[in-house]
Formats: C-alpha cells, sequence, structure tokens
C-alpha cells in the first residue's frame, strides 16, 4: 500500500511536490515488482483544487502498473465534488481518496470501507 499527497498543483507531472516524485520517475523504474499487489490512496482538497484533486494518487497508480504490479482497491466516486482527477479510471478512482479540508468526517468510514474491500478482493493473499 503504498499513499501520496498532491502539492505540487500546477505541474503536469510529479504532482505529489515531495521527494517522493524524483523516486517514483527514476529509482522505482528498476525495481522488479511484476505482478505483485498494490494498491494506492491519496491525499487532496477536492474543493480548491476540484480540477485536478488528488491528481499524484494517478500518477503514483500509473508508475506502479508501468512497472507491471497488479492494482487493487478502486473506489467509487460517489460523494465527492471534483471536476476532474488523474485518479479517475472510468467511472471510479484508482484507491483511496482522503480530503481531510473538507470531509474530514468521512475518513474513518472510508478507511475501514476500502480494507474491508481489500481483503475481500484478495490483495493480502498476494
Amino acid at each position: 500500500i503504498a499513499g501520496t499527497p498532491t502539492w505540487n498543483t500546477g505541474a503536469d507531472t510529479e504532482r505529489s511536490g515531495t521527494g517522493w516524485d524524483e523516486i517514483y520517475y527514476t529509482s522505482m523504474s528498476e525495481l522488479s515488482i511484476d505482478g505483485k499487489h498494490v494498491a494506492v490512496f491519496g491525499l487532496g482538497d477536492q474543493c480548491s483544487y476540484a480540477e485536478n484533486f488528488a491528481d499524484a494518487t494517478g500518477e503514483l497508480h500509473d508508475v506502479f502498473q508501468n512497472l507491471g504490479a497488479k492494482l487493487f482497491g478502486y473506489t467509487s466516486t460517489a460523494g465527492y465534488e471534483h471536476e476532474d482527477s488523474k485518479s479517475l479510471r472510468g467511472d471510479k478512482f484508482c484507491g483511496l481518496l482522503c480530503d481531510a479540508v473538507n470531509q474530514d468526517e468521512l475518513t474513518g468510514e472510508r478507511v475501514r470501507k476500502w480494507v474491508e474491500q481489500l481483503k475481500a478482493e484478495g490483495f493480502v493473499e498476494g
């Protein structure tokens, strides 16, 4: 399970705005994780940054996917008030997204449900 914030909202890539961006886009390319189970989560502000809510989570997902990982934990977009996100995969988010600024009271339940979902999907069996 890997997570990331989205801070660097003006950038096209490397949206976490943290030192991890360099690792995601350089060092991780050397990893051999084909078939490994991975789930991602992210933090963002869906109201102030509605057009790029939790974009770094989508980037992190893609890094692992491009390395051959098996991704788990896609979640519903219901209950979120964003306009767009690199975390969208069809009608779902590519992982758990939390907004501690606008929906902090929902975070605990969202995490609990996501962990149960990961168990049901067989994430921990890999």
